[in-house]
């Protein structure tokens, strides 16, 4: 198996540059949770084992295999809540997919699997995933793709194409870096070049296997309300076969498909807007988007539902946050009939980070809705669970910048203030620097239904800098700490930066 366990769905975005952080302080809240049950019952032990089956799903039906586990580092942490000594037991992992460690007492356990942790009295684990798409490799060297048209609209400013091909799950988007895009007016191109390894998730096609390359004109439009959309209009469909490394051309003629359809949405942009210093003082807001588009039922399930292509609405009209009610939107669809119409709405908030006078690094993070496309149509468009509150590292205020927290310290927080919280997912990144600029290595993750979390040994380490991304989760239905890769409709997400932090 060459596709990662690991999708778009989980990546946490890192770009850019920014400003400094805050330093305020906050009041300890006695109503967090801790991890009471971590007391260990040392008269009982059981096993802990794991199973990883990933369903790829193709045009041509679903294809199960097994996450290969036998490079995995798995132990079973076991933490006493009166000494704060964790307790390691070594386990394995097979290269059919599961996971065994023997012998290890009841009790919450820290799960680690590589430098993921699931935090959870569980003992039997899902570590499979659904993809989109065959089983297959990415382009992994530079891999340019040309392409000749005819059929286009008159190209106007505003419209874009993106590139998919549904059998492999493959798409992207072809940006400023492609040479030959159309000129205002054009109605065919003949040398529009882009290097495919810069796909969002660039599978190499083979027609062989039933994979078509499609390239959609993405239209500039109006809605009912006069709120400017890009919708799917025209696309050009081809056989293609890759070989990593090598170019290859294509050509072929846009079509406009016959079906089509309507969505409409109440966006209420300034719901999201007002979490934006929940997120951390300092954050930035950056877009707010809406996409619709349609996926086999299955991928209800998968890490992302919606990552990327092919979409039939993208919705961002301006920068500003204020509410929109669009009215109707109309779009073409060439997707098949029987699909899933899925929606996501998201804003995105930045806050910077630096390491003395190195240039600073800028974090990126979402609150986001993932729905069915009915539901969005149905009734407001606003976040269905927003960041924690009053984050601490250990009894200190996290947004502020703290030194001495000790290589075992905790982090904690209270509950959202909107919605419920199925689960929380953390994330601790370490900084660095190189060449005069700020970097950022993602050290950790730690999945919980907890309000908290100790680290565990190895984790922090004397002399490094750190910050953490606190994610509450709305997926009922779904336990990320026991099937930290399974998703289920509905699902929200919203995160919190803290300040830096060092032992």
């Amino acid at each position: 198996m060459k596709r990662s366990l690991i999708s778009l769905g989980l990546l946490v975005g890192m770009t850019g540059v920014g400003c400094a952080g805050p330093d305020e302080a906050e009041a300890v809240d006695s109503s967090v949770s801790t991890d009471a049950t971590s007391q260990l019952d040392q008269g009982l032990v059981t096993n802990v084992t794991g199973t990883s089956p990933v369903v790829f799903v193709t045009m041509s039906g679903n294809e199960t295999q097994q996450y290969d586990q036998s490079a995995t580092s798995v132990v079973a942490y076991t933490r006493d809540s009166t000494t704060g000594t964790f307790t390691a037991y070594p386990g394995t992992g097979s290269a059919d997919g599961t996971i065994s460690v023997p012998n290890v007492p009841s009790g919450r356990i820290y799960l680690k699997l590589g430098s993921r942790y699931l935090v959870s009295t569980g003992r039997s684990f899902d570590l499979g995933s659904t993809e989109w798409g065959r089983d297959g490799a990415f382009a992994s060297l530079p891999t340019p793709v040309t392409v000749s048209a005819t059929g286009l609209s008159a190209w106007q400013p505003g419209d874009f194409l993106d590139m998919y091909s549904l059998n492999p799950g493959a798409f992207g988007y072809i940006d400023g870096n492609a040479t030959g895009l159309p000129l205002a007016g054009a109605t065919s191109f003949s040398a529009l070049s882009f290097d495919y390894a810069n796909m969002t998730n660039p599978m190499l096609l083979d027609s062989g296997l039933g994979d078509v390359f499609s390239l959609a004109q993405m239209r500039l439009q109006t809605s009912a309300n006069g709120v400017p959309y890009r919708a799917m209009h025209k696309v050009l469909d081809a056989s293609l076969t890759q070989v990593d490394g090598q170019p290859a051309t294509v050509s072929g003629t846009f079509t406009q498909p016959v079906a089509t359809g309507t969505f409409e949405v109440d966006w209420r942009r300034s719901a999201f807007e007002a979490m934006r210093t929940q997120v951390n003082p300092d954050a930035v807001s950056t877009y707010s988007e809406i996409w619709m588009s349609a996926r086999p039922a299955a991928l209800s399930s998968a890490l992302g539902s919606i990552s990327g292509p092919p979409l039939l609405v993208k919705l961002n009209p301006d920068t500003q946050r204020t509410d929109l009610v669009t009215g109707s939107m109309t779009y073409n669809n060439p997707l098949p009939a029987t699909w899933r119409k899925l929606a996501l709405a998201a804003a995105g908030f930045q806050k910077s980070y630096a390491l003395g006078t190195a240039t600073p690094y800028t974090m990126s993070v979402d609150i986001r809705v993932d729905q069915e496309a009915s539901a969005f149509t149905a009734a407001p468009v606003q976040p269905i669970v927003g960041p924690v509150q009053a984050p601490l590292v250990n009894t200190r205020g996290a947004f502020q910048n703290l030194t001495g927290v000790g290589t075992d310290a905790s982090l904690r927080w209270s509950k959202p203030l909107v919605g419920t919280a199925t689960n929380y997912v953390v994330n601790i990144f370490r900084l660095g620097v190189s060449n005069g600029s700020t970097t950022v290595t993602r050290v950790a993750t730690l999945h919980t239904d907890l309000q908290s979390v100790y680290l565990p040994p190895g984790v922090l380490q004397a002399g490094q800098t750190y910050f953490a991304e606190i994610q509450s989760w709305y997926q009922p239905g779904s336990d990320l700490a026991t099937s930290p890769f399974k998703r289920s409709l509905p699902r929200g997400r919203a995160s919190v930066l803290t300040g830096m932090f060092s032992p």
